[in-house]
Order: C-alpha cells, then sequence, then structure tokens
C-alpha cells in the first residue's frame, strides 16, 4: 500500500484512477472508512485536490469504486482458487468458492466492510452491480451445475446458493468484527472455515439424489 507521494506526482489517466484507489484502500485499512475525504486521498497519492473529484465525483462516487474494485477482486480470488483446485464437481467447487471468499474477506477486513455499506455509497450503482453479479454468477453456475449433477434440486437453486453465501459471509463478517477475540488465539480462521465449507457441502452436495454420489 502507497505512503504518501511527492507533491507533482504524474501519472496516466487509468495510473491515476488505480493510484487514488490505493490510497482509499490505506486509509481505509489504517484509519476506516471515517477517515476517508478526497483531500486526503488526493494527498496520498501526491495529485491535486481536484483529481479524486474529477475521477469519482464525490466521496459516495470513490467508496463505490473502491466497492466495485473489490467485487472484481474478490472474482478474481475465486476464479484464481478454482483454477489451482481443478475440482472435479460441483461439491468441490463450491468448497472452494467458500474457502476463497472466506480468505479474501479476512485478507482485506477494510474493504471488505465496505463492500457492503449502504451509508457510504449507492448499492444500486451500475458498475457495482455489474461487478457483484459477475462475483455471483460463479456461485450461481456452480448451484446449476450441482442440479445437472444430481446433487441438488431444481426448485431449491436459488436457495441453496443464498443459504451457502450467507454462511461464508455471516463466519467473515462475525471473524472481522473482533467479537470472537477471546477465542481468535485458539482458532485458526482459515482452517476453521474449511472444515464449516466441507461440512456444509457434505450435507447439501456429496450425495446425488437417491444414491450414495
Amino acid at each position: 500500500m502507497p505512503d504518501a507521494r511527492k507533491p507533482g506526482q504524474k501519472y496516466e489517466d487509468g495510473d491515476l484512477r488505480a493510484a487514488l484507489l490505493e490510497a482509499t484502500e490505506t486509509l481505509v485499512g489504517k484509519h476506516g472508512p471515517n477517515a476517508v475525504s478526497l483531500r486526503e486521498v488526493a494527498r496520498m497519492a501526491g495529485v491535486s485536490h481536484g483529481a479524486p473529484a474529477y475521477h469519482f465525483g464525490d466521496k459516495r462516487g470513490l467508496f463505490a469504486a473502491f466497492a466495485s474494485d473489490g467485487w472484481a477482486r474478490m472474482g478474481a480470488t475465486i476464479l484464481e482458487e478454482l483454477e489451482r483446485r481443478s475440482p472435479e464437481n460441483a461439491a468441490a467447487m463450491l468448497a472452494a468458492i467458500g474457502d476463497a471468499y472466506i480468505d479474501f474477506a479476512l485478507r482485506n477486513p477494510g474493504r471488505f466492510d465496505v463492500m457492503f455499506r449502504r451509508d457510504l455509497f449507492d448499492l444500486e450503482n451500475p458498475a457495482y452491480v455489474a461487478e457483484g453479479d459477475a462475483a455471483w454468477s460463479l456461485l450461481d453456475e456452480t448451484i446449476q451445475r450441482a442440479v445437472e449433477e444430481g446433487r441438488a434440486e431444481a426448485a431449491e437453486a436459488d436457495d441453496l446458493a443464498f443459504m451457502a453465501w450467507s454462511m461464508v459471509h455471516g463466519f467473515a463478517a462475525l471473524w472481522n468484527s473482533g467479537r470472537v477475540a477471546s477465542r481468535k488465539e485458539k482458532l485458526d480462521p482459515r482452517a476453521l472455515a474449511k472444515r464449516m465449507n466441507a461440512m456444509f457441502v457434505r450435507e447439501v452436495m456429496t450425495k446425488k439424489k437417491g444414491r450414495s454420489g
């Protein structure tokens, strides 16, 4: 993450936008979203105070772009994990997606928090919706494959997808909240998450309808 750059630092247009988002990530990570202002983001990136407004309009626009970028990174993390594991069926795919989701959230707690904050930006922002839908499609495609494999009922596909998302999101949000601080020294969150995902997948998907899978 970048420190404040020298005044007058020059960027190409796309690089400047990326630098402003990096500065936002640094501020969110160190001090939380309430510390973010267009002026401070510009200072950290070493550019004029008007640069963030030019690219994002206002602070809500900045947070919308930051959250949209978060969904893009989340999707990339999931795809990388799927490629690494090369899962042979929908059950293994679902476990990989759950593990990747939680890993991203634990590595990026500040960004993960902002990604769901209606008070910070418009959740109907088109770019945000598009990136979120792209990430969601990875889960949706997995559930549809489960239906094709006979591991899930077509009528329950939407419910199963929402259940799977709720479980991994709830785990990540609870862990990042600090509410389990007294237990953290005894627990490895990633190992615990893997066990949780494996249990969930075993219960809902590893048996094909009417016979062992």
